[in-house]
């Protein structure tokens, strides 16, 4: 056994010469790959067969994208991506070079005509282009920065054989369909379609375990640590380990179970718990009017609560109310008789009988006014009738609540809309909506705190502006003749509210009397009275906040205790260690990012403090020198140029002379190489941390 000290996983490891270059391997080393297995490590036969003789350092091998005819000093192993010219940039075969000629690569050309149909072979172009199309950022990149090589260079040296893998010999993922002969293709860089990757990062499953001893988390560090891409992973660990197997934020976005939002100095609580607005009318009067609205924390609040009613045998259409659903008040059937209440119980419905020798799937509100006339049949408010049937027709929707009429102040059924209005001959009631019972409930139940204590009137349908979600989850809950079973509890999924930049706000303002409902033990217990609304309002056990905080932007110190005391705070620290374990650090052969990166973040340090550092993501994706320039110049220099503003002194003891004039101007150095030296450009990079090497 020989234990291997600073050996990157993605550029030494993978790119050892003796291996057989097994794809499924090379993706494997960074991803944990569900459903893969274990995969051997195969070598050729003339692998050093000793541990202690193996040497990754020295016995790497390059991977080029190239024009048949470019000038490149190939050497033994070396891999080749054939390109066929730069006006197509089509792949026309993988090479690996041996004992001076290129022959056919197996290894990887295997991988390439599996994943490739015939009509799939994309040429680099056309994979930018449906990158673009699919809002690929990553892939985009790559490509792009592919396709400037070849146009300058006629080879392009790659930095990752993982990322190779993704964005290029995998071409364009096709959806199940496509292979049934539609040729819908769904974005998706995943190299296979039955392939689901896991982040194994142990430090994430713990940040997701905090959730469990404090709902409320904030995620704080300088910029560019990934904090905004630790909250998906968090909520992707929360979702897989606490809730159901193969659960993800993907999957919880799909739902509408995530909702984002980014604090800043004018946001409001109008804007996150509720406020009146303005709106415009409907009949292009062009005048104003004005509506309470609920703000998007609210909202999400009612759509997490809803989930504390779900059973079993219910949560399908208990998935189906959300906080835009409104609350009818529907009379079903004659005062005296209770025959069609319980035919329609039975089957499922409500149901109304005006115009009953029509179907009025097609029509509107003028229509059935039309239709209802004057007859004497409908009395003498016509105009009131035909609400009430528009409203059956046209207004309810899927998701809608009912509560069916016993007295003026109470109800004897509630039920949720599940379909939209049908015409069914079957029944002496032919104008139907498809309905979910509660019927395990205690009836009747008194609404007449709810409805702002107003009665009930005699109106078919009509809605009840007054009630809101909230009111009817607490009516089930309250009158429920069923405990929730441990069964019952599995069904209830979690709700995440992402703030990014929470300490830009005016978290007293944002917050209100919301400061005190979010704390663990307040959830679903302690109620606050809105000021706009009138109603009660608490914060429920299964919405879980998570916030990030930019420690450059605002000291952690100035945060409000009110907030402090209310959330688990976790530091997200830059780490060089992520480009070795995701991406390759060595650019070129000549510039390690993991050096210079420590490097500029050690004299930060000395010269401000550890909140103003630079987080890692700056340096990751970065698959060229020419992708190092841009970064460097557009992104670190301005960022360190706004930290030290009129301090050119303290700018150049952090990244060197060259870099600035004496008036403190960006001077922007050299790519070009003389003969085989370095650039202009890479040595002042290099000096940087060569400074720091060699003490």
């Amino acid at each position: 056994m020989k234990k291997y000290e600073d050996v990157s996983v993605t550029n030494d490891f993978t790119r050892y010469k003796y291996f057989i270059h097994d794809l499924n391997l090379v993706n494997k080393v960074t991803k944990s790959v569900k459903g893969l297995g274990f995969i051997p490590i195969k070598t050729t036969d003339d692998c050093p067969p000793n541990p202690e003789d193996i040497d990754f350092k020295s016995s790497g091998v390059n991977i080029y994208i190239a024009l048949e005819e470019a000038s490149v000093n190939y050497k033994e192993g070396d891999i080749r991506v054939t390109i066929d010219n730069l006006e197509q940039m089509k792949i026309t075969s993988i090479d690996r070079f041996e004992k001076g000629q290129f022959k056919v690569y197996e290894a990887f050309n295997k991988l390439y005509e599996e994943r490739n149909a015939d009509d799939g072979k994309y040429t680099i172009r056309e994979l930018s282009d449906y990158a673009l199309e699919d809002q690929a950022s990553q892939k985009r990149k790559f490509l792009i920065t592919l396709i400037e090589e070849l146009e300058s260079n006629g080879y392009y040296k790659v930095s990752s054989a993982i990322r190779l893998y993704d964005n290029l010999l995998v071409g364009r993922k096709r959806s199940a369909s496509a292979k049934t002969g539609n040729s819908d293709i769904k974005p998706n860089n995943a190299p296979h379609d039955e392939e689901v990757f896991e982040d194994d990062n142990e430090q994430y499953q713990m940040f997701a375990g905090l959730l469990n001893f404090n709902p409320n988390l904030i995620l704080y560090g300088p910029p560019g640590t990934g904090k905004t891409y630790a909250t998906r992973k968090i909520i992707d660990h929360f979702e897989n380990k606490y809730f159901k197997t193969g659960g993800s934020y993907k999957v919880a976005e799909v739902e509408n179970r995530v909702k984002t939002i980014t604090f800043h100095q004018s946001y409001s609580y109008e804007e996150f718990i509720e406020g009146i607005r303005p709106v415009l009318n409907d009949d292009d009067s062009g005048k104003v009017g004005y509506k309470l609205e609920n703000g998007l924390f609210k909202e999400l609040c009612i759509n997490a609560e809803k989930e504390l009613i779900k059973r079993q045998n219910n949560a399908e259409y208990v998935d189906m109310i959300h906080s835009e659903s409104n609350i009818w008040k529907v009379s079903l059937g004659e005062r005296k008789s209770d025959d069609v209440f319980n035919e329609c119980i039975k089957s499922g419905d409500i149901a109304i009988n005006w115009l009953d020798q029509l179907d009025l799937s097609n029509m509107t509100y003028d229509d059935i006014l039309a239709e209802l006339g004057d007859e004497s049949d409908f009395g003498n408010k016509p105009t009131q009738n035909a609400n009430s049937v528009n409203s059956f027709v046209n207004d309810m929707t899927v998701g809608d609540i009912v509560l069916v009429y016993d007295s003026q102040q109470t109800i004897r059924m509630i039920g949720v809309i599940k379909a939209d209005y049908r015409y069914d001959t079957k029944y002496s009631y032919k104008h139907r909506r498809s309905v979910e019972w509660f019927t395990e409930l205690s009836y009747p139940i008194n609404i007449h705190k709810y409805n702002g204590f107003k009665n009930l009137t005699l109106k078919t349908i009509y809605e009840l502006s007054r009630i809101s979600i909230s009111d009817v989850i607490e009516m089930v809950t309250q009158n429920s003749l069923v405990k929730q079973s441990h069964e019952d509890k599995r069904e209830i999924k979690p709700y995440y509210m992402i703030i990014d930049e929470i300490n830009r706000g005016n978290i007293a303002k944002i917050f209100g009397e919301l400061i005190t409902l979010v704390e663990q033990d307040k959830r679903g217990k302690l109620k606050s009275l809105l000021p706009y609304s009138k109603k009660e309002f608490s914060v429920p056990s299964n919405l879980f906040i998570i916030g990030t905080m930019n420690t450059a932007d605002r000291s952690i110190a100035a945060i409000d205790t009110a907030l402090r005391r209310r959330f688990t705070f976790v530091e997200i620290e830059p780490n060089s260690g992520v480009l070795t374990q995701y991406d390759n650090p060595i650019i070129n052969d000549t510039v390690d990012l993991t050096k210079l990166l420590d490097a500029i973040n050690e004299k930060v340090m000395d010269k401000y403090d550890r909140d103003h550092r630079i987080g890692h993501a700056y340096f990751m994706g970065i698959e060229s020198l020419s992708n190092l320039y841009q970064t460097w110049y557009y992104k670190i220099l301005p960022l360190l140029g706004e930290y030290f503003y009129n301090d050119t002194e303290t700018l150049k003891s952090i990244v060197g002379k060259s870099f600035y004039d004496q008036y403190g101007n960006v001077k922007y150095l050299s790519l070009h190489k003389k003969d085989d030296e370095l650039s202009e450009f890479e040595e002042k990079i290099i000096d940087i941390y060569r400074v720091k090497d060699n003490g």
